[in-house]
């Protein structure tokens, strides 16, 4: 019990660490943006819970819904593509598979913001700046380097006689990969789904350049609202912050324990 006290106080320095922002955020929502200078770092005297209704009713309302949207697109379609290129990859090697995986892999170091250029100019020729699909491609594309090599890891370690017995039962390929594969591989597309959500749901660039209706633009824009030319409003977007930060929060903590089993399952057996 003694040998583990440096572990506890470690753990504890970072649950300070990491928590007291989000904590901090969480009260200054409740205060005056008086308050919020004149007493940054203690408790409010008077709770104003209208903050949240004000943030809801003149900021994050009409962007929440695109935002659930966009994410659940991603999501989507970055767990069926990269589940069927990393199940071809590990299981259906050819000819320049191995190269393949590899121009997947190196686009792990590749900086997102450096192809906002390139980007921009082919969304634009495509005549889809200004829509939704501006950013699910792009969205999808840039997850698709961690997602592919999460699960290319566990399929490839899967024992080889689960395919051969599938074969044996009949089974095509689809067959293999929907029922038996897909349904295997449970946590570690529960990890790949949150990363991909993650990014989803916070990117702010790609939505800044690419969107300039109001309708379709994302929550990250909308926190913008709370800030005027020579005024931010800070306990109305303290409050924007705390909702918009809920649902990965929730997300995560439904899903913690599939995170964890989807990360060591995906590493390759030597």
């Amino acid at each position: 019990m003694i040998k583990k006290i440096p572990t506890y106080l470690f753990l504890i320095l970072m649950l300070l660490l990491t928590g007291y922002p989000f904590l901090w955020m969480f009260i200054s929502s409740f205060k005056t943006n008086i308050e919020f200078f004149d007493n940054p770092w203690g408790l409010p005297k008077t709770w104003v819970v209208e903050n949240y209704t004000n943030a809801w009713e003149n900021g994050i309302q009409n962007y929440l819904l695109n935002s659930l949207i966009v994410t659940f697109v991603t999501v989507v379609g970055t767990l069926l593509t990269a589940a069927m290129i990393s199940f071809i990859l590990a299981r259906r090697p050819f000819k320049g598979s191995g190269l393949l995986l590899s121009l997947f892999v190196t686009g792990i170091i590749i900086p997102f913001h450096s192809t906002l250029i390139p980007l921009f100019l082919i969304m634009q020729k495509l005549h889809l700046l200004n829509t939704r699909f501006s950013f699910y491609l792009p969205y999808i594309a840039f997850s698709l380097p961690v997602a592919v090599f999460l699960l290319y890891g566990f399929f490839k370690q899967l024992p080889k006689e689960l395919e051969e017995a599938a074969l044996i039962d009949g089974s095509g390929i689809y067959r293999m990969f929907f029922q038996i594969f897909l349904p295997l591989s449970r946590a570690i597309l529960a990890t790949v789904a949150i990363l991909a959500a993650i990014n989803a749901w916070n990117e702010f660039m790609l939505a800044l350049v690419f969107l300039s209706d109001n309708t379709i633009q994302t929550l990250p824009i909308g926190l913008m609202s709370f800030q005027g030319a020579f005024t931010t409003d800070y306990a109305g977007l303290s409050a924007a912050l705390v909702m918009s930060a809920l649902p990965v929060i929730l997300l995560y903590v439904l899903f913690q324990e599939n995170v964890t089993k989807g990360l060591t399952a995906g590493a390759v057996k030597g």
